[in-house]
């Protein structure tokens, strides 16, 4: 491809430098020849515009072609011995969980009480999420080198069912509530090439059900690189919402635990303000007899010695009268 856009570009320098040179013979030409180059440099150069183009379209067919062939490298370094597919699965993982979280909120290889271990979980306080990557490659490598359309359908009818299998022991192994793990849990596909062709496109030899749907259905959930994080967002946020609720939740309990409280505490205020009313009440009516009883007997006492007092003063204003008229003072 290179050699042939150095052979476009010297054919095209050249016809360049063929038109200068004409040119500068046009000067000396009569006129009627002149007019005929002067086409004839016209025609040339419509031609090196076409050059031009197509050249243009063929630089930009072969970025295509090296795109292509960097897909077709990721694939063959996907599709090497299984256990060299695993690691590198695993691999790009961990390289992927190490960049999206914080080293304490993942760990690789983790083991549940049955023994069974999965690739990786990421850890959300209480709760973890198993993730999977031991995709079925191998399977697809064979769908992709099958040639005629019966054993293309026949190697995907394969895939799938390899695929399907995978899943139901995701389900079956890692989706373990009683050990605080999600409801569900991912599968990872370490090739964005690998999850379009198998996963995005697998209904086009007429699948009934697709494989996101079967997955789905088994509430394991297949990801690619770049929907890893997209699915841990959502998750993130979700649980963010999740929270919200329940301290909403606790703090509407204890509101009602505080209404309450303050429902028992106007009932023993609204006794003890009885108590106090009664307490008052008896005081200023007991009260007020004493007072009125008090003020009797003092009025009682002060009007008997009142009357002690009044013959006494009689006898002695007649005694003084009786000494007068005798004349003998009183001793």
């Amino acid at each position: 491809m290179t050699v042939l856009i150095i052979i476009f570009s010297i054919a095209a320098l050249a016809s360049i430098v063929m038109s200068l040179y004409l040119f500068a013979r046009l000067r000396r030409l009569p006129k009627d020849i002149s007019a005929g180059v002067t086409e004839a440099i016209q025609a040339t150069t419509g031609a090196i515009g076409d050059m031009n183009r197509s050249l243009g379209e063929i630089k930009t067919r072969g970025e295509r072609l090296e795109e292509f062939g960097k897909a077709i490298n990721e694939i063959g370094s996907l599709l090497k011995p299984p256990q060299m597919r695993g690691m590198t699965g695993e691999v790009l993982l961990e390289k992927m969980l190490s960049d999206m979280l914080p080293h304490g909120n993942y760990q690789m290889k983790y083991s549940f009480r049955s023994g069974d271990q999965v690739d990786a979980v990421i850890k959300f306080r209480e709760l973890i999420l198993p993730i999977d990557s031991k995709f079925p490659l191998e399977g697809f490598r064979r769908m992709l080198e099958c040639e005629s359309e019966e054993d293309k359908r026949r190697c995907f009818r394969e895939f799938v069912q390899a695929v399907k299998k995978q899943v139901d022991n995701i389900a079956k192994k890692y989706i373990m509530p009683n050990e605080k793990t999600f409801e569900f849990a991912l599968m990872y596909v370490p090739s964005e090439s690998v999850y379009y062709e198998a996963i995005v496109r697998d209904k086009q030899f007429g699948e009934e059900t697709s494989l996101l749907s079967y997955a789905t259905k088994n509430r394991v959930y297949i990801v690619s690189p770049s929907t890893l994080y997209p699915y841990i967002s959502t998750i993130i946020h979700g649980l963010k919402a999740f929270r919200i609720e329940e301290n909403a939740k606790q703090i509407l309990e204890r509101i009602g635990g505080l209404r309450k409280d303050f429902e028992d505490f106007k009932n023993v205020f609204d006794i003890i303000g009885g108590h106090l009313s009664d307490a008052y009440k008896k005081y200023i009516s007991e009260a007020a007899r004493r007072l009125v009883k008090v003020e009797t007997d003092l009025s009682s006492l002060e009007l008997r010695q009142k009357d002690e007092s009044e013959p006494e003063k009689i006898l002695e204003e007649r005694a003084k009268v009786l000494s007068e008229a005798k004349g003998t003072p009183l001793r």
